[in-house]
């Protein structure tokens, strides 16, 4: 069993900063760093592939940080030399064949489930990608709101390698994160390319060195966490709206937002913090 476990090269975070939580995990660990939550998948020798548990495991954790307002930002990554391989192959195809395509759509299901609530949680999940992302790991990867990727890392969809389709919401959010053409060709192709590629660049915000993964990520998630939690909020809920709808429909979004929003204190907060030329002590209402 797991309760905490630390990500790659942490070990120069101070003791005094890090919360143990109660909570044990087998696949995954869970700490808190001040006001930044690090999720870690830890199936290192399965190279972080989605299982059943690792999906009950990763719910259980944002059920958690949801309802934490000390937690502003949480930060997804893997263990070892992936961030995530894609599904568990191997325990699909542990099912008995007469009831392998309930038991396989059951659990695309919960995946794709675990997807979006990703993608439409609360708080903003970065991902410090530390190795392969393919398959189910590249959707993980897609859902989350800003990517921070070791220059090692190699990216990728490869479910035509195996005569599969994807099945937790690539051929939905790939076009609209890479644009069509590079989702074609990702999916096409299965190639597992390196991070660098161009074709990555509306999806990939930074590219560091290996070693210096852990350390732009946290500079990155610092600067987040002492945003308002309310604003970003709504920002990532106005962002996310907005590539479905007709621009006249999105701005109106936004001013709608706007009329309740003045009211909040991290509204107000702000603006006597400008005037007084001081830092704002924003407390995410």
């Amino acid at each position: 069993m797991i309760q905490t476990a630390l990500p790659p090269s942490c070990d120069a975070i101070p003791t005094t900063m890090m919360k143990a939580y109660p909570m044990t995990f087998e696949q995954i660990s869970l700490e808190e760093r001040g006001p930044v939550a690090w999720i870690t998948l830890e199936r290192p020798n399965d190279l972080n592939c989605l299982s059943p548990i690792m999906i009950d495991e990763l719910n259980r954790s944002f059920d958690h940080l949801e309802s934490r307002a000390e937690v502003r930002c949480l930060v997804l990554t893997g263990r070892g030399r992936a961030f995530c391989a894609g599904a568990d192959l191997k325990f699909i195809g542990a099912f008995p064949p007469a009831d392998r395509d309930a038991e396989t759509a059951r659990f695309l299901r919960r995946a794709t489930d675990l997807f979006s609530r990703i993608e439409a949680f609360p708080k903003p999940i970065l991902a410090a990608v530390n190795g392969i992302a393919t398959a189910g790991g590249m959707e993980l990867l897609l859902g989350c709101d800003i990517v921070i990727a070791a220059e090692g890392a190699r990216l990728g969809d490869g479910h035509a390698n195996y005569g599969l389709l994807p099945g937790g919401g690539a051929t939905a959010r790939m076009p609209r994160r890479l644009g069509l053409n590079h989702a074609k060709f990702l999916m096409f192709t299965g190639d597992l390319l390196s991070v660098s590629n161009p074709l990555f660049g509306p999806l990939v915000s930074m590219i560091v060195p290996d070693s210096e993964l852990q350390e732009a990520v946290d500079g990155i998630a610092g600067k987040l966490a002492s945003k308002s939690p309310l604003g970003l909020h709504h920002m990532k809920q106005l962002l996310n709206n907005a590539v479905e709808l007709a621009l006249p429909e999105a701005i109106e979004a936004e001013l709608d937002v706007n009329s309740t929003y003045s009211s909040s204190f991290d509204r107000n907060e702000g603006l006597a913090a400008f005037r007084e030329r001081r830092v704002p002590e924003f407390k995410g209402a």
